[in-house]
């Protein structure tokens, strides 16, 4: 039986969780499980596609996803069929995705050793330095292009900073080279007028330093709600943004043959992914408050304590139905499987509906960026399975759920001396 399955005041009904018949990943798999969509992943693709177009500059406008948010290249793989790009910060990101197909890259690394740098001048895809340092030892070797990340914020995050790009431009004139691509740190979670005051910001840095480059990486930063229920109102405006982009483009003459890059993370990745507990006990009630007890764990996914972020939650009982809200119920903390006091999957309290028990499960929604890579080893809380649910429906196990001994760091059964 499907989570939409019930009245018709459920949140799931009408997502592509809704669809999903949950009963048999959480019998055959267990639990906890994380659960991605591959027709969620091409729906959001595809909106930004046809946003760029709709603002016509889709010939101009190409996505790279970063890697890290959600390892897995069997979840990904849409991307190789839609002309999608992945943005890469290791070798061995690089070495893993091309034997699974990957081939479009783009390539940010931060501060790296000369001998990386080389690495990614061989592999010939752009890649962003972020020093003085390392465009002049790209320079010294030839390498095929030379891009560049540039910190915007003046943080302490890599990139070479806005003081510096007089440098930068008479180094490049000194070599007889042009910047191929520029990119423009401006942070994470930006809103739409946010991302829409850094387009100029971006353009007046091509026209007065570089204004040769062929293509802008606008890097990401859209905003994504996770407070939000419905679809159209977590999601980035790409609509508005392009229109904007096409705007200012226009106005202050950026060559028609420029590129635009970008690298959405969140707007892409997020609701394409949830994670599927088991409630442990009925509803524990003390003088402290009250709590829900799960087999899941902070460390599965450490990013929602990190960054005080509340996930919506759906709960089903026992027949993997969902449990409507109500009016019933009681607030209630989610607690993790360990002792450790701060074992809390998501922070706060969340609304616990009547019926919530020991035979019951729970959907934490928005998971597909930025959780199931971030599982932590601490408290020896093995790694969730993961099961992607494919375009016509049915499920794939692509990860297997950690045995009870896979976080004992690979232990030898005997000691090995070291010969020196």
């Amino acid at each position: 039986m499907s989570a939409n399955d019930c009245q018709s005041d459920c949140k799931l009904t009408g997502t592509w969780l809704g669809e999903v018949d949950l009963r048999p990943i959480a019998e055959r798999v267990g639990t906890p499980v994380f659960l991605y969509s591959e027709a969620q992943i091409v729906k959001n693709i595809g909106r930004i596609q046809s946003a760029a177009e709709a603002a016509g500059i889709g010939s101009r406008v190409e996505l790279y996803v970063p890697f890290f948010p959600n390892s897995n290249p069997h979840v990904l793989r849409p991307f190789q069929d839609l002309g999608v790009g992945v943005l890469l910060q290791l070798p061995s990101e690089y070495q893993l995705l091309k034997k699974f197909g990957f081939d479009k890259f783009i390539v940010s690394p931060g501060h790296v050793s000369d001998d990386e740098i080389s690495f990614w001048d061989r592999a010939g895809h752009p890649t962003f330095l972020s020093s003085l340092d390392e465009v002049s030892h790209s320079l010294r070797n030839d390498a095929p292009s030379i891009s560049v990340r540039i910190d915007s914020l003046e943080s302490g995050k890599p990139g070479i900073k806005l003081s510096e790009l007089k440098n930068l431009s008479d180094l490049l004139e000194r070599h007889g080279r042009d910047l191929d691509c520029l990119e423009v740190y401006c942070g994470s979670g930006n809103s739409l007028d946010d991302m829409v005051g850094i387009i100029e910001t971006m353009f007046t840095i091509f026209r007065t330093h570089f204004p040769k480059a062929h293509s802008i990486n606008f890097a990401g930063g859209h905003g994504f709600v996770y407070e939000k229920w419905d679809e159209t109102e977590k999601h980035f405006d790409w609509g508005q943004y392009f229109k904007a982009l096409r705007a200012s483009a226009d106005r202050m003459g950026i060559p028609e043959d420029v590129k635009f890059l970008f690298e959405p993370a969140r707007d892409v990745l997020a609701d394409t992914g949830a994670l599927l507990l088991s409630v442990e006990r009925n509803v524990i009630t003390n003088s402290v408050g009250s709590l829900v007890v799960t087999d899941g764990s902070r460390m599965l996914m450490p990013s929602a304590q990190l960054r005080d972020r509340r996930h919506n939650v759906v709960f089903l009982d026992g027949d993997m139905k969902e449990i409507p809200a109500g009016t019933g119920g009681v607030d209630a903390a989610l607690r993790g499987r360990s002792i450790l006091r701060h074992d809390y999957i998501l922070p706060g309290e969340y609304r616990v509906p009547e019926g919530v028990d020991a035979r019951s499960h729970m959907l934490i929604l928005d998971v597909g960026a930025y959780c199931a890579t971030q599982h932590m080893e601490f408290l020896n809380i093995p790694p969730a399975a993961e099961v992607l649910v494919d375009t016509a429906g049915a499920p794939h196990l692509v990860t297997a759920r950690g045995g009870d001994l896979d976080k004992w760091r690979h232990l030898l059964d005997e000691k090995q001396a070291v010969k020196l």
